[in-house]
């Protein structure tokens, strides 16, 4: 299982949250709703930055998003599937700056997880 994390900038021109409510809503429901989402992923995670964080101006990125795939291969067939270019990727930049958000691939290492043994 491969974990893809992209570490997300809002538009220059969006707020906090207008973006937020954005990705929350429609790009959420894009996402849960796209047949390649169901073929492909298996997991997908948005992480949201707190508000506070925006008050103490210690922002690096707006949000963190996880897509879990089964492989490499389901990754990039995702990526390449004419539904997520149709629909899900039109939508990122109504509200990600692409030039500054920032994907990478990484494998889960498991080292401390408190609620596995509830």
């Amino acid at each position: 299982m491969i974990k893809l994390i992209v570490a997300i900038h809002r538009l220059p021109d969006m707020s906090p949250e207008a973006f937020h409510r954005h990705w929350r809503t429609q790009h959420a429901e894009l996402v849960k709703n796209s047949p390649a989402t169901r073929k492909y992923v298996r997991k997908y995670v948005q992480c949201h930055t707190t508000p506070e964080s925006y008050e103490q101006d210690e922002v690096a990125y707006d949000g963190t998003a996880e897509l879990w795939f089964d492989s490499a291969a389901d990754r990039d067939a995702f990526f390449s599937d004419p539904d997520y270019l149709a629909t899900i990727r039109p939508d990122e930049g109504r509200f990600a700056d692409m030039t500054r958000t920032v994907f990478f691939v990484t494998e889960e290492e498991p080292v401390f997880d408190a609620t596995a043994a509830r």
